[in-house]
């Protein structure tokens, strides 16, 4: 699955706004018109992620994504609240872009120490079961047939539900699924829920209307791209979806800022979404390009493409290594989709071919 940091493959530089060490650390934002920023650390790069307490009136919370579960995180959000006078009591409800440990990694800890009723997309409660559910053997049948040279004697590769084991405590349960469209009024403010498929299945936005504060998660970074990768029992177009999401993003209007998991506040979405979409059109057209050559399975594809995760040392660009070529396979499968390229099967292994280049040979 595409944990914080397979999904900033390329964010090579920490944020620089904040630094947090500790409870000590609890970096907080005033907004304006009752929402404040908070910076929570995270174990790798990105180094920071910021979650949102929205003031609700009547001397009730939400909170926009949770931060992980590990104890640095737990102990500098507690230290937030406390700086912004937020009772325990009073954080009623969790809104949750989607899934991942840095953004849904504390949910349980918000159920067992403040009541907090959780709002979820349904897709992404079934991702946390089938991560739950999913043998150790299946990533690694998956990552073979894409042509990743991983030793015969290796049978099983960690599951991702251990390997995100010390941040991730996700709530059991949730008390509202979110629907596409739908408007939550919660205390004095009104969210309007747009699902924003890419990143993950489930993956949601919330505009709240009086401020014109559109929270994205990381649908809309402002300097980088999320992970659009393809895993074992997941989407097979994500890709598709994601750009798709992009064009109904930028078609909204009314929004004031954009509020984004990783990065600084900025203004303008629309001319965001776009540029998210130019940077995949043009990876998809160097793709392309390479495979007018001759056929080539993902993990071939993904040493032209990501060359620098390559070039380091294979030990400690392995998680890197895997997740590039994982993000080659979107890349490569909407292109099949557009009919730009087809599979052929050899040795267990798949290959894409170009279309065009079959046609002129």
């Amino acid at each position: 699955m595409a944990c914080s940091l397979q999904g900033h493959l390329r964010d090579r530089e920490s944020d620089s706004r904040v630094s947090i060490q500790g409870p000590e650390g609890g970096k907080t934002v005033d907004l304006g018109q009752g929402i404040h920023e908070v910076f929570l650390p995270l174990p790798a790069k990105p180094t920071i992620i910021n979650v949102y307490l929205v003031d609700l009136g009547n001397g009730e919370w939400a909170l926009i994504d949770t931060g992980t579960a590990r104890p640095p995180s737990r102990e500098a959000f507690r230290s937030a609240l406390d700086k912004i006078g937020v009772a325990p009591g009073s954080l009623k409800y969790l809104l949750a872009t989607h899934h991942h440990p840095d953004h849904f990694g504390a949910s349980a800890a918000l159920v067992e120490d403040f009541g907090t009723r959780i709002y979820l997309h349904p897709k992404e409660r079934e991702t946390i079961a089938w991560m739950s559910e999913m043998s150790g053997s299946t990533m690694v049948d998956h990552v073979r047939r894409h042509g990743i040279p991983i030793p015969p004697e290796v049978k099983e590769a960690p599951k991702p539900a251990n390997v995100w084991a010390d941040g991730f405590r996700p709530a059991p349960q949730t008390d509202h699924e979110l629907v596409d469209g739908e408007r939550l009024q919660l205390g004095n403010r009104e969210f309007e829920v747009i699902h924003t498929p890419g990143h993950t299945a489930g993956h949601c936005c919330f505009l709240e209307h009086h401020t014109g504060a559109l929270f994205v998660g990381d649908h809309l970074l402002p300097k980088i791209t999320p992970h659009i990768g393809v895993f074992a029992g997941g989407p097979q177009n994500p890709l598709g979806d994601f750009i798709a999401s992009q064009e109904k993003i930028a078609a909204l209007e009314g929004i004031r800022f954009v509020a984004p998991a990783h990065g600084g506040i900025y203004p303008d979405h629309s001319r965001r979404a776009r540029q998210l979409i130019a940077h995949h059109e043009h990876r998809m057209r160097e793709m392309l390009d390479y495979l007018q050559k001759k056929p080539a399975s993902a993990y071939e594809v993904a040493q032209h493409a990501f060359k620098w995760v390559f070039e380091g040392d294979p030990e400690e660009q392995r998680f890197n290594r895997g997740a590039a070529v994982m993000e080659t396979i979107a890349h490569l499968n909407l292109l099949e989709a557009r009919q730009d390229l087809r599979t052929i099967e050899r040795d267990q292994v798949i290959y894409f071919e170009s279309r065009k280049g079959i046609q002129n040979s």
